[in-house]
């Protein structure tokens, strides 16, 4: 069972400002008349007892209304009752405008939100770690001071292999319930040597020369000495070197294709596994202390050519390259995550998993940017991120390391209410997956004081977890991060004026970016903006909704000038003004 610790000292915003929040001297905060255009106001239970009051306006007015829920407990689901009319004089509803009406019709139904192979088996192996392999001992205190002395010795000047010499290893089997110890026993042979990486093929696929070229293992090793390899430490701190040869094993085995079922278009592209950190033997630690699979080594394990389909699928070469491009990026945030959290002493688990799979779907977008020539915080468009059919380079990195992320967030756009980023979700849903790494990209935007690398490493090292550690990296309380997030997943770059920046992304235009891609995950023929804005019609309507904690559900106000008041009331089931635990809502201003 996955082991979440739930922020201490949570503390919650009364009101944040966009170009303000349109109060002043005796302004009654549930009165939205005084809010300008760009204006955002933050409103609790407290503040709407009699309801989201708008008085009679000569102007139209034009609103986005989210409810939010910051409990600081996960997936607490609040049910509630948007009543829409309510008013003194007449009636109106909250309506979509004409360019959201067609964005509440996505059917989600057909949204394949389940984990890919590869997500079901990282899960897996994140899973394994947190239940099986403890950074803390029976009496409490950390496990990885006990056994530093150990490892140090161990970490002297270890040689470096050359190419041809073979290795033996251990290849955890993560078609099984314990990777400590069902392994498989193999040899490799090392094909490549560069200054970070040593390239090594499973002696059972054949030699190296067979399936790759020498070119190609040297662009491999060359790709994740110039550009993984430092692009990842950077965001997230140097790895370990717990075997002392100041290099990553990037193993190549047919063992790994084993691991997609035949037929299945999706594959498992590879995985790192924390237990290769831990001492193969009993060091006096107990049960869960070691693990005989262990490497005792930084590895990774790739899927390996297969052109005869010997393992499964037949796999080309050229596929197999550019499949784990982002593989690697990826499960590198986790190595270096781990390793630290074991090996510094200071952490007393692995981090929580939907934060440990927002940095690592982050390392995949930072080193898109590092090769494509891109800066940190560089305001992406739909231009920069090309998703040409043909194999264009382009075209390549995009897939290999921004499109995976940008359709997940398609699908927590099309259901913000049910995925939250903070969710336990994040282990078997891809929309809270795309959720999470959106508010962390959010973060390091607004919240890194404009060092986005500085802001990641923090995270990476910890010591805390989850939310705690967000939170505390970003210094500022969870319902500001949700607050800013949540308006901004609607706001970004729309033009509306005299909107704070902080209501922005800096490094994605998202309201650009996201229609192409949305049109190409959902297969519509029209390019849309995927977030859906609820519609209440007029008259008697209500919509029956819910949060889960950390997400919001959005609507919008949209009225014509008038001579009545408009009253919009949020309630339970009974009829009663709703007020749950984490009960936030969020106005801004349109227009």
């Amino acid at each position: 069972m996955l082991k979440r610790l739930a922020p201490a000292g949570l503390i919650l915003a009364v009101a944040c400002g966009g170009g303000g929040d349109g109060t002043g001297p005796g302004t009654v905060p549930s009165d939205i008349s005084s809010m300008n255009v760009g204006d955002v106001r933050v409103l609790t239970p407290a503040d709407i007892q009699n309801g989201i009051d708008l008085p009679s306006v000569s102007s139209p007015r034009d609103f986005v209304i989210i409810v939010g829920n910051t409990s600081a407990q996960h997936d607490v689901v609040a049910n509630y009752v948007v009543k829409a009319n309510q008013s003194t004089t007449g009636s109106f509803g909250i309506s979509a405008s004409p360019d959201l009406s067609a964005q509440s019709s996505l059917q989600l139904g057909q949204i394949p939100l389940a984990l890919t192979p590869q997500q079901a088996i990282d899960m897996k192996v994140r899973a394994f770690e947190r239940s099986h392999l403890p950074l803390r001992s029976p009496s409490g205190g950390p496990l990885a001071s006990r056994f530093s002395l150990r490892r140090s010795a161990q970490v002297s000047a270890a040689s470096v292999p050359g190419v041809g010499d073979i290795l033996n290893l251990k290849i955890p089997n993560a078609a099984t319930t314990d990777l400590c110890n069902n392994y498989i026993q193999t040899q490799a042979t090392v094909a490549s040597v560069s200054r970070r990486a040593i390239l090594a093929v499973d002696t059972l696929d054949g030699p190296p020369a067979v399936l790759f070229t020498q070119a190609q293992m040297d662009s491999i090793t060359a790709e994740f000495d110039n550009i993984t390899y430092p692009t990842d430490s950077s965001y997230y701190n140097n790895p370990t070197d717990i075997d002392g040869n100041s290099r990553i094993i990037i193993l190549f085995s047919g063992q790994i294709n084993k691991l997609t079922p035949v037929g299945q278009t999706s594959f498992v592209g590879g995985f790192f596994f924390a237990g290769d950190f831990f001492p193969p033997t009993d060091q006096g630690g107990g049960p869960n202390t070691f693990c005989p699979q262990s490497n005792k080594a930084e590895i990774f394990y790739l899927l390996s050519p297969d052109p005869t389909g010997r393992f499964g699928n037949v796999r080309s070469t050229s596929s197999v390259r550019q499949g784990t491009r982002g593989t690697i990026a990826h499960e590198f945030q986790h190595m270096i995550n781990a390793g630290h959290r074991y090996n510094d002493g200071i952490a007393s688990d692995f981090e929580a998993t939907w934060l440990d799979e927002a940095l690592a779907h982050f390392a995949e977008d930072a080193v898109g940017r590092v090769v494509r020539g891109m800066t940190d915080l560089q305001t992406l468009s739909a231009a920069d991120l090309p998703t040409c059919n043909a194999p264009c380079q382009q075209a390549n990195d995009f897939n290999a390391f921004f499109y995976q992320n940008l359709a997940r967030l398609t699908y927590w756009m099309g259901s913000p209410d049910k995925y939250s980023p903070t969710s336990a979700l994040a282990d078997t849903n891809l929309a809270t997956r795309g959720a999470a790494w959106a508010i962390v990209r959010y973060g390091a935007d607004n919240f890194s004081n404009g060092n986005a690398r500085a802001f990641t490493r923090k995270l990476a090292l910890g010591p805390d977890t989850g939310v705690t550690n967000f939170a505390k990296v970003a210094a500022s309380p969870i319902d500001t991060l949700v607050a800013g997030w949540l308006v901004s997943m609607y706001a970004d770059h729309r033009g509306i004026p005299g909107l704070n920046a902080k209501y922005q992304y800096r490094s994605y235009n998202f309201f650009n970016v996201m229609p192409p891609v949305a049109r190409t995950v959902l297969n519509q023929a029209s390019a849309t903006y995927p977030l859906v804005v609820n519609s209440i019609g007029s008259g008697s309507d209500n919509i029956s909704a819910q949060n889960r904690s950390g997400t919001g559900t959005y609507y919008r106000l949209n009225v014509s000038a008038s001579s009545s008041e408009k009253v919009v009331k949020i309630l339970d089931s009974s009829g009663n003004l709703a007020s749950f635990l984490g009960e936030h809502i969020y106005i801004l201003r349109v227009q």
